[in-house]
């Protein structure tokens, strides 16, 4: 093994919703053959059958796939335009073998397939686990951080340039997606685990500590590629839903004040909400912990489905539908909700728009029209 030389390759972040974050991959070489292999834990396709389904019910297959290094260079230099670091393990030739000895395992028919799930099990954590686990003594030598952030928060940093692909990801995202993160489980993303491998040391049986990483290097440098960041978006979410608020707000003032029904525009909001509210509710089974559990839904309202007809049939007869105060009392909890749970950007306003149409439907009517109490 003494011709092998194992590495950590890290890639810079695409313009894909799958690519946002980065990817690892592990490089291995060989001088006495001549192998020189780009092994990857992030292979799959969309021909899978009903594969976006899969993926929000956390039931994708990924798997792990060796290809030439050559055509993995040409694959994110020439086609996806990303930058590429290396970085050199400082590895025993026992932990070189054992290490050799995982990857054939995996690769075996039988073990290269894995159900992938996108903080705890993924491409990167892949690769984090087929060299750390035959380490002996392995530290880090790095200052915790006082604040531990969550994975929403980490996701953050990597899509501030995508917001509506942002809002999608924090629509799904439920509560548990908002709590500190260890120190382990940062490291999903591909960033966090190069910064991670720089600080590593493992013990020898001296007791002296070695780097982990030998040296470090671009394959692909930042400036050797077309810029291709996106810029941010003009029209963010936030921006939509405060001229929705805007927008609501006015037209209720001018309902009250001409004394006529809005009942299309609640039609439009209550299915739009309650349509929405049927994808939170089939989340609720899905096998990503993260979005099983979703205050949002309290705003994106699966019952708005089932009601809305006898809703809007008494609207329209000038008379208050009981739904309307149950979807207040939703909206005010969600709206407390805030408190532990980091909402989709801009959503806020649209619960606050919502909210006005429940006060509108059940005081206003029974006030100034001096019509039926709500039944």
């Amino acid at each position: 093994m003494d011709s092998v030389t194992i590495s950590l390759l890290t890639v810079g972040a695409g313009d894909e919703v799958w690519s946002l974050y980065g990817h690892t991959a592990i490089r291995y070489r060989d001088r006495s053959t001549g192998a020189d292999l780009a092994i990857n834990y992030g292979a799959f396709s969309f021909e899978q059958p009903f594969f976006a389904l899969r993926f929000v019910f956390g039931l994708t297959d990924y798997e792990m796939a060796i290809f030439p290094m050559s055509l993995f260079m040409q694959i994110y230099k020439d086609e996806e335009h990303r930058w590429v670091l290396q970085q050199d393990l400082n590895l025993t030739v026992q932990e070189k073998q054992k290490i050799t000895n995982a990857l054939y395992e995996n690769y075996l028919p039988s073990n290269r397939t894995y159900r992938y799930n996108y903080f705890y099990d993924n491409c990167t954590t892949r690769a984090r686990d087929i060299i750390l686990l035959y380490l002996n003594n392995i530290r880090y030598n790095t200052n915790q951080q006082q604040v531990a952030p969550s994975y929403r928060e980490m996701t953050h940093q990597w899509n501030e340039n995508h917001r509506w692909m942002r809002f999608g990801n924090d629509l799904l995202l439920g509560i548990k997606a908002d709590f500190p993160t260890t120190h382990i489980q940062r490291q999903f993303l591909p960033d966090s685990l190069r910064k991670d491998f720089e600080s590593i040391h493992t013990v020898d049986e001296n007791g002296k500590e070695i780097p982990l990483i030998s040296k470090s290097f671009y394959l692909i440098t930042p400036q050797e590629i077309e810029n291709n960041a996106t810029s941010s978006e003009t029209i963010t979410p936030r921006i939509v839903f405060v001229l929705l608020f805007v927008m609501i707000l006015l037209l209720t003032a001018l309902g009250w004040y001409k004394h006529c029904s809005l009942w299309i525009l609640d039609t439009v909001l209550l299915t739009v909400t309650g349509l929405a509210g049927l994808v939170l509710f089939v989340m609720i089974f899905s096998k990503h912990p993260t979005v099983q559990i979703n205050l949002q839904i309290l705003l994106l309202n699966p019952l708005s489905l089932l009601f809305l007809y006898p809703t809007i049939k008494a609207e329209r007869k000038s008379q208050c539908y009981f739904y309307w105060k149950i979807l207040t009392v939703c909206l005010v909890l969600m709206l407390a909700g805030a408190i532990f749970q980091d909402y989709a950007e801009g959503i806020i306003f649209l619960a606050l728009s919502l909210l006005i149409r429940c006060i509108g439907n059940m005081y206003h009517r029974n006030m100034m029209f001096n019509t039926k109490s709500c039944t």
